[in-house]
């Protein structure tokens, strides 16, 4: 299907398939009202030769019932349940993103993977839809929803960073009107609990540890159970004991461990209570450990790795404008690189600026504060330069461009100055000798011997000052 020929389908107009799966499609749809008004979706349905298969239709009529309950920022929201011409359909939220298992092949292929911040952060917001999944009641009556299938390609995240949760296609609701039997098994092999995988009485923990599979995964950028047969896959998840991110690699901080290794405890009971607990514990280590909350943002991450389908560079987005790197020469001729973000500078005065310029050039020891421009100048910082290691020193602007024209007024005058003195000097020395000729011509002959010496027709004097010698011509007919 073409953008240029959208299929009609009831009231949506389906633009694009986006996926095709075993047993239902997606399209990327819109849906027109009154006063042009026009609204981007997500169509879900099902295949034709499935809509006769009354178990599955069953559970198709499930997901979509149970999903239209829950209505939370990190859940993908279901607006509209239907069947036009005898094809079950959801339409749902449309997401501009792409899921997390994407973004993960993309930030290996790019070799720019998340930072540890970024995927703790990526946890936290799953954990806040789990915990409003496990939590939620429907007239007071608790709906003991379990994912079950909680793995990174029902993850989105969003081009603005936000993070999803979807399909809870094989959800486990109180509810439902169709039951896994006894026994069964749902749900992708590699992050099942061991409670799921002997297909024992689950809960939210089991979504919890499928949860702590992922966030391992990020954090080493490596398969934690995954074998090469769904047999070997399951020995894992029920035998092996997960080694600890940070064996595996050297930025993860060792204290994050205890909080991930707790989750894939293989007794539930051993594991963090609830999505509630974990995010709670998660949110602590993320702010006590994380300084600059601006850089670990996933919106900038999403647009420098997706660039290429955004249609946008990392000169051409205003988003990545934001951080700017800046490549200056300090005073030993050394390239300094320094990182300045934009909002910072805007919003906050963190510190108090220096001048800018000194009477004399500091030597390469000692540190000056060179203000340079970001952009087109209507964002600055000073940027210390001359000693082995640069720091960023962000101001707020209005006292930036306070410092660059009092500095530019500065050089001025030091520059000035000294020439300055050179004439005022050379006037009174001029004006002495006119005078002291003057004089001479009255009472006598002049008297050179205090002169450096006579040429012919000429008087010469010269003047010494701190930097230079300068002569003074004087024509015997002038005086």
């Amino acid at each position: 299907m073409s953008k240029a020929s959208p299929q009609r389908f009831g009231k949506y107009l389906l633009h694009r398939r986006i996926a095709l799966g075993g047993m239902a499609e997606i399209f990327q749809a819109s849906v027109a009202g009154a006063e042009g008004f026009e609204r981007d979706l997500v169509i879900k349905r099902i295949l034709p030769h499935f809509s006769d298969d009354d178990v599955f239709v069953r559970m198709f009529v499930d997901e979509a019932r149970l999903t239209a309950k829950l209505q939370h920022p990190n859940i993908v929201q279901i607006f509209d349940f239907d069947v036009v011409e005898g094809r079950y359909y959801i339409a749902m939220e449309y997401v501009e993103g792409k899921d997390l298992t994407d973004v993960l092949e993309e930030s290996r292929r790019q070799g720019q993977r998340l930072s540890v911040a970024q995927c703790v952060w990526i946890a936290i917001e799953i954990a806040k839809g789990l915990h409003y999944a496990h939590t939620k009641q429907d007239h007071g009556q608790p709906l003991n929803i379990v994912h079950r299938d909680v793995t990174p390609s029902n993850v989105m995240v969003t081009y603005r960073g936000d993070v999803k949760l979807m399909d809870f296609g094989i959800a486990k609701a109180a509810q439902r009107s169709t039951k896994t039997q006894a026994g069964a098994v749902k749900g992708k092999v590699a992050y099942m609990s061991p409670e799921q995988a002997r297909g024992r009485h689950i809960d939210g923990r089991t979504d919890l540890f499928a949860l702590g599979v992922m966030l391992w995964e990020m954090l080493t950028g490596q398969r934690l159970f995954l074998a090469d047969s769904d047999f070997e896959t399951l020995s894992n998840v029920l035998k092996m004991q997960p080694p600890p991110p940070s064996s595996l690699n050297r930025e993860c901080p060792r204290d994050l461990d205890p909080i991930v290794l707790k989750c894939l405890a293989k007794d539930p009971e051993e594991r963090w209570r609830d999505a509630e607990a974990f995010g709670r514990e998660l949110t602590r280590w993320y702010y006590s450990n994380v300084v600059d909350l601006e850089r670990e943002k996933l919106k900038p991450f999403m647009h420098r790795l997706f660039a290429r389908q955004l249609g946008v560079s990392g000169e051409g987005d205003p988003e990545l404008k934001r951080r700017q790197a800046i490549t200056i020469d300090d005073d030993d001729g050394d390239a300094v690189t320094v990182e300045v973000g934009r909002d910072q500078l805007l919003n906050k005065a963190t510190t108090q600026v220096r001048d800018a310029v000194d009477d004399r050039a500091p030597p390469a020891s000692e540190q000056a504060t060179r203000v340079v421009s970001v952009q087109d100048q209507a964002t600055l910082a000073a940027l210390p330069v001359g000693a082995s290691e640069a720091a960023t020193r962000l101001v707020n602007v209005e006292e930036l461009r306070a410092a660059r024209d009092r500095a530019q007024r500065d050089e001025v005058r030091r520059r000035r100055a000294p020439w300055l003195w050179i004439a005022i000097v050379i006037a009174i020395v001029v004006g002495g000798v006119t005078l002291a000729a003057v004089l001479l011509g009255k009472d006598g002959p002049p008297d050179t011997s205090g002169s450096e010496g006579k040429e012919e027709g000429y008087l010469n004097y010269s003047v010494d000052l701190d930097d230079a010698a300068f002569s003074v011509h004087i024509a015997d007919d002038a005086c």
